[in-house]
């Protein structure tokens, strides 16, 4: 008798647990598709557009990973997506049973006119690794206070000098909620931490602010195109 009602109450707590997770997912996609209406986004609950296959290095992280919560348009006369996505570590005990640590970010990826070498800016540890691997280069730039605060990596340091300059240093290091920074050709990644649905709107921002601090000389030297 002991063992059944325990079996219930267990039960009982699983389908608790199961039913407030899908209210909380649920609020927070009607979250988002207000705030795709707003700002005069499109909206929906999958990635329509294949996002995981784009060129980046966040992307490659994890033993998995995903997105969802999708959401487009222009800023600005950018085009701009803000996606939620994930990626997990899977590690194994001594008994061989298996866990999971998920790692969670809001993303923005925008395409700008402008041909760029392959770029990554991150906190210690984000890219260092993955970067190294794939022959990136660590550049060192002269603001003291923004090489203690991120870790650049790129295939060519000249495009790194010319795209992190003064001002988009500063900006960079005042912008408190980017974790990372990825140029990759015309697409650009900025990615946060998981942020709510009311914090998207920032994140658009964000990333219209990124693309107005890009230097002239990057539309000078890489424009989109060249040959």
């Amino acid at each position: 008798m002991a063992f059944a009602l325990i079996l219930v109450l267990g039960l009982l707590a699983m389908s608790l647990v199961a039913w407030f997770s899908f209210m909380a997912k649920r609020k927070r996609r009607q979250g988002f598709a207000l705030m795709a209406t707003q700002l005069g986004f499109e909206y929906s609950p999958q990635d329509p557009f294949g996002i995981l296959a784009e060129p980046f290095a966040l992307f490659e992280k994890g033993d998995g990973r995903g997105v969802e919560n999708v959401m487009w348009g222009e800023r600005d006369g950018v085009p701009t997506r803000v996606f939620d996505y994930w990626y997990y570590d899977e590690t194994r005990d001594t008994r061989g049973a298996r866990s999971r640590t998920y790692h969670r970010f809001t993303c923005a990826a925008l395409t700008i006119a402008a041909d760029c070498p392959g770029l990554r800016i991150g906190h210690e540890g984000l890219f260092t690794k993955l970067g190294r691997a794939l022959g990136f280069k660590d550049v060192e730039l002269e603001y003291e206070d923004f090489n203690r605060e991120f870790r650049v990596h790129c295939d060519d340091q000249r495009f790194a000098f010319s795209l992190l300059d003064g001002q988009m240093m500063e900006w960079l290091l005042s912008s408190r909620s980017i974790e990372a920074v990825e140029v990759v050709g015309p697409f650009v990644l900025l990615a946060a931490r998981r942020l709510d649905a009311a914090d998207w709107r920032v994140l658009a921002d964000v990333a219209a602010a990124f693309h107005a601090h890009i230097p002239r000389v990057v539309w000078a030297t890489w424009p989109r195109g060249r040959s």
